[in-house]
């Protein structure tokens, strides 16, 4: 990328605000991928500040994608988001009300998103095999789901929570 994440953040508010057009066919995805990945740099140790003002530039962008996109591939950026905030929180810690590093909001998104009950799930779980495709999906996508927990959790920025714990076991007998 040749610019820096101020200058990145700024040009992508004038296009939020309207007082930019963006370039036509310009590569959405491109940008938060490219941005996302220099959230993830370690290049300069003193860039703690570029790395999350990068990480809020691809959260908005896949936010933006989200909203334009199909259902499964607006889930995929919703997906691809969630796992940029949950590996922000586990380098920095969570900071609770920050739009990114609110460990309670990631939290809340996965139950929020979740279609189906813990029993249900684990009853699905032992036969998903045998399950229709779309409920092996709905299986698919909570597993997904729980890839973001699982970040938290092996970064010790996990609360203690008996249902979360519940959630992440299954996870590995889900398809």
């Amino acid at each position: 990328m040749q610019h820096d994440a101020s200058y990145v953040k700024a040009w992508l508010k004038n296009i939020e605000s309207g007082q930019l057009e963006p370039p036509e066919d310009f590569n959405w995805l491109g940008l938060a991928e490219a941005a996302a990945f220099n959230a993830h740099s370690d290049l300069d140790k003193d860039s703690n500040r570029a790395n999350l003002l990068w990480a809020e530039i691809a959260t908005s962008v896949y936010q933006r994608l989200a909203t334009e996109a199909s259902s499964q591939d607006g889930e995929s950026f919703i997906n691809s988001m969630m796992m940029l905030r949950a590996a922000m929180i586990a380098k920095f810690g969570s900071v609770s009300g920050h739009s990114l590093l609110d460990i309670n909001s990631i939290i809340s998104w996965f139950f929020r998103s979740l279609n189906m009950s813990y029993d249900e799930a684990r009853e699905k779980a032992q036969y998903w095999r045998n399950c229709p495709v779309d409920r092996s999906r709905e299986l698919r996508r909570i597993k997904n789901r729980l890839a973001v927990l699982s970040v938290l959790f092996e970064s010790d920025q996990f609360p203690a929570n008996e249902e979360l714990n519940a959630w992440l076991a299954l996870k590995e007998r889900l398809p």
